[in-house]
């Protein structure tokens, strides 16, 4: 029987469920009486994956995506204290929060490191990851979204749909994760609940199945008081959902089953359903058979059967649930949990990830296009081979007692303590798992196993990067291969030609890691600072991929790049809190490309430890493809021109000096001939290799040669250099308008591309506009100055165009000095 009942969902954990809501109240009131730290503990191990071991449908890995400052750190703190985990709300503003935890977060008031934390809903374990809303930080998204089955996309109920949340939904789309919408803000000036829906709409590109709605309607851009925001309606149950106004923390929430009798409140639930059942129809037949069953009565068609159609809807990318709410002012939380239980799905009801078996790695970092390999790619190697274990690494952290922290998602099988892995992504490196933890943001808990569909962390693997693929020694993609034990050494080192070994085994698709764009030099104080220096640049790199260090041979420089100028501030912050350096002014990193055709022949004979070394191969490189930043090498289907009979006996030696060539190609393209910018835009022919027998034609021979080969080529093909653009978005009063552009077109020499009246902020223009990035540096307190710290701006690097001869003389200067 439906009627009126009392849903207060206080600080419930998974033992105190909907199911068991006439026992809620009482459980409520005697964990007030009973709150210690002993009961937070023994919550966390309720969330635990050995709870639900074999019930990887109640398991919901999902993120928070957004635009900065729309919310998802208080969002999430609303979620962890309505599920019981924290005891009071944490606040941004104070920097009481538990997912921002890193000091310079909590100093910034912003996020800047993805964090990991577990916790209960409706007897389901939620995998939650809070990722930052910066655009230099869209590394975190990237990776974050790479192992998640769902996401909670924030909007800022006055802004819309910003930038940035174009930029993270682009990143959702391309791993095909649902997703639920949740619009917040809702209790401040200018908040327009109507165009944030049409905004999912229009500018996400879904439809937008809207669950709640308020009961109050209000003018376009009229603020919703606090009395006003107690309550909604729910289009699913047609039922209200009232705030009780004594609980300041929104956790007391009622629901009642509405009927005619309700009048307004009725008439708006009635209308909701009506809209939600008439895009349901558009998008599955089923609820379009009900509709008929009831003779075409929307409020009579089953909750079960709306429920079922939404999610269906949802898994299908074909829509997303919209719920509203004010995270701040406490309420929508619960609603939105609820979503993210009913319509997101489970790890079983995702695709298997792509996977490859064999050889066959692109470095996605550089663009660099590799030859094909014989080796075949296999979609369904995952899902034939679910009893061994699969693992991806998609994070890697540093603890100063424990060491590194690697953070994986189990795709098939179950990871045990103790265990044994291989490392295929490195060669088959062998390495063992000393511990499991579950991550509770800084804090953590000691598990046993880490089983399939399921988030953890890994410590003692000193080996392993982000992006690697760890599998069971025993899977099956490691027949006939040979993997070795991992030296004993320091997880703090930088990458060396023996780390990076050829894959084996089956390898999960990994993540794709923009280069960096700008840069600055670090040194350090003194002598005793240099190794200390080396050390936390190491873990700097092994934390973040979007980091790289290079060391400048002209200079003595070390060279730090980093995908903008606050990553590298932060950056900055961090070295200094525990090593005494100096920075460099910032610039940007260049690119390099061939202007004419280039060749060169090299025949390297050296004697190495006594034992002599010889290979010989020409190498031409032209001018390619304008429109695209990338390397294409071509080399001969017959790689060796044999000169020695022995050849026959070792046909491996073909796919090997194949490598061997190819790497020292790529790494010597790392290294511009200019000032050691990367190349690009160039089209590298490798032909007429020599080979001169077994012992003296090492892989290692023919490394250097076609390295040293390619750095001659290179001088002839009058390098020129490449600047980074970046399109700029602009949003500023429109009384300002004049003094942006001006300062665009003059000193920053810019390319205005539009004009138009911004979409998410009243009376207000959006500029965008193509410019150099090297303009752009500090532009951030320039557009304060320009617009009375009104404006806004956010910007990506989408194309590399020719410097004239003045600048390019003027950066030479600059660079080297003369």
């Amino acid at each position: 029987m439906l009627g009126q009942w009392l849903a207060t969902t206080r600080r419930h954990s998974t033992a105190s469920l909907y199911s068991h809501r006439h026992s809620i109240v009482t459980q409520y009131l005697h964990r007030q009486r009973h709150f210690t730290n002993t009961w937070q503990l023994n919550t966390k191990r309720a969330f635990t994956s050995s709870q639900y071991a074999n019930t990887a449908e109640r398991v919901r890995n999902i993120g928070i995506i957004a635009h900065i400052d729309a919310g998802k750190t208080t969002t999430t703190e609303r979620m962890l204290h309505y599920a019981g985990f924290t005891r009071k709300l944490g606040d941004v503003d104070s920097g009481s929060t538990v997912m921002d935890y890193l000091p310079a977060e909590r100093s910034r008031g912003i996020t800047i490191q993805s964090a990991a934390i577990t916790f209960g809903w409706r007897d389901t374990q939620v995998h939650l990851i809070d990722t930052p809303g910066h655009v230099d930080f869209t590394v975190e998204v990237e990776r974050a979204m790479r192992v998640l089955d769902g996401a909670v996309a924030i909007i800022d109920a006055v802004a819309g749909v910003q930038a940035q949340t174009l930029t993270v939904w682009r990143q959702t789309s391309a791993y095909g994760i649902p997703c639920v919408v949740f619009v917040n803000k809702m209790d401040r000036e200018g908040a327009d609940w109507k165009r944030s829906v049409a905004d999912v709409e229009q500018r996400l590109g879904t439809r937008a199945l809207v669950l709640v709605e308020p009961e109050i309607e209000k003018l376009a851009q009229s603020k919703y008081e606090p009395s006003e925001l107690r309550r909604w309606v729910d289009a699913v149950t047609m039922e209200r959902i009232e705030y009780d106004a004594s609980d300041s923390t929104g956790a007391t929430v009622r629901r009642q089953l509405l009927t005619p009798a309700d009048g307004r409140a009725y008439e708006v639930a009635a209308q909701a359903r009506e809209r939600l059942v008439e895009t349901l129809a558009e998008l599955d037949a089923e609820i379009v058979d009900e509709f008929l069953a009831v003779d075409g009565d929307h409020v009579r068609v089953a909750t079960d059967a709306v429920r079922a159609a939404v999610r269906r809807a949802t898994l299908s990318n074909a829509a997303c649930p919209v719920v509203p709410g004010a995270a701040f002012r406490n309420v929508g939380v619960q609603p939105l949990l609820d979503a993210v239980i009913d319509y997101l799905p489970a790890p079983t009801e995702r695709p298997a990830p792509r996977a490859i078996s064999g050889s066959r790695r692109i470095n996605e970092s550089h663009k660099t296009k590799s030859l094909k390999t014989k080796s075949p790619a296999s979609r369904n190697a995952l899902a034939a081979t679910d009893d061994k274990l699969v693992a991806f690494a998609f994070k890697v952290t540093v603890d100063a007692q424990r060491g590194p922290m690697v953070y994986v998602r189990v795709y098939a099988g179950s990871l045990d303590a103790r265990m044994t892995l291989v490392n295929g992504t490195r060669g088959g490196i062998r390495e063992r798992a000393s511990k499991l933890l579950q991550m509770y943001a800084d804090s953590s808990e000691e598990i046993r196993t880490i089983r399939a569909g399921h988030i953890g962390v890994v410590l003692g693997l000193k080996h392993t990067r982000t992006g690697d693929t760890l599998l069971h020694p025993d899977h099956a993609s490691l027949e006939d291969v040979t993997v070795v034990a991992g030296r004993e050494r320091s997880a703090m080192h930088l990458l060396t030609e023996e780390d990076v070994r050829e894959p084996v085994g089956l390898q999960l698709h990994g993540i794709n890691i923009p280069p960096p764009v700008f840069m600055c030099a670090v040194e350090a104080d003194s002598p005793k600072d240099e190794n200390p220096l080396a050390q936390a640049l190491a873990s700097l790199l092994l934390e973040d991929p979007s980091l790289s260090v290079s060391f400048d041979a002209e200079t003595g420089q070390t060279v730090l790049r980093g995908m903008g100028e606050l990553h590298l501030e932060i950056v900055r912050d961090r070295l200094r809190a525990s090593v005494n350096v100096t920075f460099g002014t910032m610039r940007v990193s260049f690119r390099e490309a061939p202007s004419c055709t280039g060749s060169a022949r090299f025949d390297y004979d050296k004697d190495i430890a006594g034992r002599p070394s010889r290979a010989g191969l020409r190498v031409e490189i032209e001018p390619h493809d304008r429109n695209a930043n990338n390397v294409f090498v071509e080399m001969p289907d017959e790689l060796v021109a044999v000169h020695n009979p022995a050849m026959v006996a070792f046909p491996w030696l073909h796919t090997s000096i194949r490598r061997s060539i190819w790497d020292g190609v790529h790494n010597a393209l790392l290294r511009g001939t200019l000032l050691g910018f990367a190349v690009v835009r160039a089209k590298v022919r490798v032909s007429d290799i020599v080979y001169y027998g077994h012992y003296p034609s090492t892989p290692a021979a023919y490394r250097a040669c076609a390295a040293q080969a390619v750095f001659q080529a290179l001088a002839q093909c009058s390098p020129q250099l490449l600047e980074p653009l970046a399109r700029a978005v602009i949003q500023c009063p429109a009384m300002h308008v004049g003094a942006v552009l001006s300062d665009i077109n003059g000193s920053r020499m810019g390319r205005v591309l539009s004009l138009d009246d911004a979409d998410d902020v009243r009376g207000a223009k959006s500029i965008v506009a193509q410019v150099p990035l090297s303009a752009m540096i500090g532009y951030s307190s320039a557009l304060r100055s320009l617009t009375a710290g009104s404006g806004t701006f956010s910007m990506h690097v989408e194309d590399y165009g020719p410097t004239t001869k003045q600048q390019r003389e003027q950066i030479l200067k600059d660079s080297l000095g003369y």
